[in-house]
């Protein structure tokens, strides 16, 4: 995610179901994991790939980050794996519609 936006400035995808309130909490939260991990993403197609350093509670956080965006945006799919020493966020649209991730990409910053 781009360190250098304000979370309270970002949009939330269309399809999200998060209420007014709960949106600014979680980009906050999102935003915090951020400073911390210091992530790089990527996307390929309709596939968002990002990836964290491994500091300590990182690894903690973005499982339930991911665990809570499945609630609100179960659009696209939302996992979690270790390469390496590195936790690794995957958020996977559905093949035939690869926009569905492109608004969660912009605000990791891979557009």
């Amino acid at each position: 995610m781009d360190t250098a936006r304000n979370p309270a400035d970002a949009e939330l995808p269309l399809a999200c179901t998060l209420g007014p309130d709960d949106g600014p909490a979680r980009m906050r939260r999102w935003q915090d994991l951020a400073q911390k991990g210091h992530p790089s993403a990527r996307r390929s197609g309709h596939r968002l790939e990002v990836r964290y350093q491994p500091e300590p509670g990182v690894r903690e956080e973005l499982e339930a980050l991911a665990a809570a965006e499945r609630q609100c945006c179960a659009f696209v799919a939302w996992d979690v794996s270790q390469e390496g020493r590195d936790p690794v966020l995957h958020v996977i649209a559905d093949p035939s519609a690869p926009d569905d991730v492109a608004p969660i990409a912009a605000l990791f910053g891979a557009d």
